[in-house]
């Protein structure tokens, strides 16, 4: 991914970038929660990320070369970064993007590393901002222990009583694939599954869950909903909630 450092610029043309460390995380930190901080300050131009080509006179697609098709690097691009996503999701591995340009950075081929991960994602002018710099500091907030308030690597699984079934989650995380007896035939937002992964978790995340009836319930039943979270605390030890 695109990032401030390491970077070479030749007059005329977009600067170029070095790519992300998914792979090295995933060698090192495989099924341990870990975070990618990625500070883009400028479009991809090499690789299989590509968005952009290197001469300033190609300019970065836009709403319309988009709806007439005609943006030559946006399905390889989104397809490598759909890829770096599902490797991050497998590991528990959250991406983050910082992106602080005054053109575009390819957010949107980069969508699914923090949709699906659960990362951050922050737009502005300039990482010397005081708005940028305000904003930053508050994802390093510690409770009374002294820990981060981040969970990683976590996996919540939805229980229903009989006549409910579970049609999907609506918020930023990853279908676990896993199906029982309350997964409904019919889906909404993330479903086709009763467990989510949440590489990321914090004070702030919210999430919808969408559950339909599944059959005639008794007169005067009752029905319940049961959420079952486990994750990796800030202080690495392994909770279930």
């Amino acid at each position: 991914m695109a990032g401030p450092a390491g970077t070479s610029t030749t007059q005329g043309h977009w600067s170029s970038h070095g790519r992300c460390p998914v792979t090295l995380l995933e060698v090192r930190c495989a099924t341990t929660g870990a975070r990618i901080m990625s500070f883009v300050g400028g479009a991809c131009t090499h690789g299989p990320g590509e968005v952009v080509g290197e001469e300033l006179k190609n300019p970065i697609r836009s709403w319309h070369t988009i709806k007439e098709d005609n943006a030559p690097y946006m399905k390889k691009a989104t397809k490598f970064f759909d890829g770096l996503s599902a490797r991050a999701v497998k590991n528990g591995h959250v991406i983050d993007m910082y992106s602080c340009a005054l053109d575009q950075t390819g957010l949107l081929e980069m969508k699914n590393t923090f949709n699906s991960t659960g990362g951050h994602v922050v737009m502005g002018d300039s990482f010397n901002s005081s708005l940028f710099k305000q904003t930053y500091q508050r994802f390093f907030e510690k409770d009374a222990h002294g820990n981060l308030k981040q969970a990683f690597n976590a996996t919540m699984e939805v229980k229903t009583s009989n006549g409910l079934r579970i049609e999907g989650v609506l918020g930023c995380c990853a279908s676990a694939g896993v199906k029982n007896a309350c997964v409904a035939d019919t889906e909404m937002g993330i479903g086709g599954t009763c467990q989510w992964k949440f590489n990321s978790l914090t004070p702030r995340t919210t999430l919808l869950e969408v559950s339909a009836q599944g059959g005639q319930l008794p007169q005067n039943a009752r029905g319940y909903i049961q959420f079952v979270t486990q994750y990796q605390h800030a202080d690495g030890r392994k909770k279930r909630r």
